[in-house]
């Protein structure tokens, strides 16, 4: 079975072809998405290392850290396969070369492969590079590599493009209110964390995420300038409960001064599905922009957003939204995919409180809406689209009918 996958942040969901079902080297989708200017970047990877080679560098270390001769033989070992960039606005290959820095392209080797209103997506390779690329790696590799890489500027053109989303972007607003205990055991209320700044940066992270790891020392350093800026970090160690002791060491090694937690009941409400993840947060708990997920280009990143966020007019300033959108927030949304990520339409959807059951299915979006005053109810799928398992979970709706997500296998 074809497998597909949605890359939001781009804006298009790509049918892989089936040659790139059991490939002999690895490959990697990166895709970083707004560049600004109306810019939008990925890259596909190619790691020339065999499955059975890759777990055995994996396995060598409990918590998947590489070494550093296992960093450079992987990084040695990797090539570019093909980048795709979005353009908006009229932007053709001259003016992407020439804001991204691509000195080593020209507009030949640009292909366009979609279009979503005024972006045009485009296909990148660089022949030369790839030439080089292929040298270095065994024959095998680079006759995959040569194979794989038209096959795949064919699947983009046949691809669904529907324009780059900011993920997270239905969060903004979000109030988050919680208990849980710091990483000696101490009680910790919401409340108390987010009622002494006017902004706070919450990061979300793992002991076993490399980039996570590589990032604290500087986060340490942004916390103590913020000191004088009425704004602080928390970090919640997604793996603490299972690793508090290796979570406190590196918290030691790393400096930090900022207050690290454990996961809270009901986190799920965040969608967090990448390390690290970091979202902004007012005194009142409220989610102010985006998250930012993964370690950004520019650590100073962070810093930027949060001194943003401090020049404008604080949250309780701001004018009260109107009637007609208070009305609009009194609904449910549940949204199905598959492990992917992509959209599964079609699942029969029930949505039960204690007295009555209401039933929906979900779009072409995944999404099934159910209109709802505040109160307890619970979710679960009666039946499922063809293709998939069976899910029996009853899922709990959040109390401000905060949107449930529900991941279903495929088979």
């Amino acid at each position: 079975m074809s497998r597909t996958e949605t890359f939001h942040n781009m804006g298009f969901r790509l049918t892989y072809p089936e040659l790139f079902d059991d490939t002999l080297g690895q490959i990697g989708p990166m895709a970083f998405g707004d560049q600004g200017d109306g810019l939008y970047f990925m890259m596909f990877s190619y790691i020339a290392v065999s499955n059975e080679d890759m777990k055995a560098i994996q396995q060598k270390t409990g918590d998947g850290e590489l070494s550093e001769e296992d960093k450079q033989r992987v990084a040695g070992a990797m090539g570019s396969l093909l980048v795709v960039i979005g353009a908006a606005g009229k932007q053709g290959p001259k003016e992407i070369i020439g804001k991204l820095q691509m000195g080593y392209v020209t507009e030949d080797c640009f292909t366009e492969v979609g279009r979503y209103r005024d972006i045009v997506y485009y296909a990148v390779v660089d022949p030369e590079s790839d030439a080089s690329f292929m040298q270095t790696i065994e024959p095998a590799f680079a006759e995959e590599f040569q194979k794989l890489q038209p096959v795949l500027i064919e699947a983009l053109k046949k691809a669904e493009y529907m324009g780059p989303e900011i993920p997270g972007a239905d969060l903004v607003g979000k109030r988050l209110q919680f208990e849980t205990r710091d990483m000696d055991g101490h009680p910790v209320r919401s409340e108390e964390l987010f009622g002494a700044h006017a902004v706070t940066m919450i990061n979300v992270w793992a002991t076993w995420c490399g980039p996570c790891k590589q990032e604290l020392e500087e986060l340490g350093n942004i916390h103590r300038r913020l000191a004088a800026k009425d704004a602080a970090i928390i970090g919640i160690c997604d793996d603490g409960r299972d690793q508090a002791e290796k979570c406190r060491r590196l918290m030691q090694e790393k400096h930090l001064s900022y207050l690290n937690v454990l996961p809270y009941e009901g986190m799920d409400e965040l969608g967090v599905e990448g390390f690290p993840t970091s979202f902004f947060v007012d005194r009142e708990g409220r989610i102010l922009t985006p998250p930012i997920i993964g370690v950004p280009g520019d650590i100073s990143e962070y810093e930027k957003r949060i001194d943003s966020l401090l020049a404008q007019k604080p949250a309780e300033e701001q004018p009260a939204p109107a009637p007609a959108a208070a009305e609009k927030q009194k609904a449910c949304r549940v949204r199905v995919t598959d492990e992917a990520g992509s959209p599964v339409a079609g699942a029969a959807v029930q949505f039960c409180s204690d007295t009555s059951c209401m039933m929906g299915r979900t779009d072409a979006e995944g999404t099934a809406a159910f209109p709802a005053e505040k109160g307890t109810y619970t979710v679960h799928v009666q039946k499922v689209p063809e293709g998939f398992a069976s899910c029996s979970e009853e899922f709990a709706v959040p109390e401000d009918l905060g949107d449930v997500r529900i991941m279903l296998k495929r088979i």
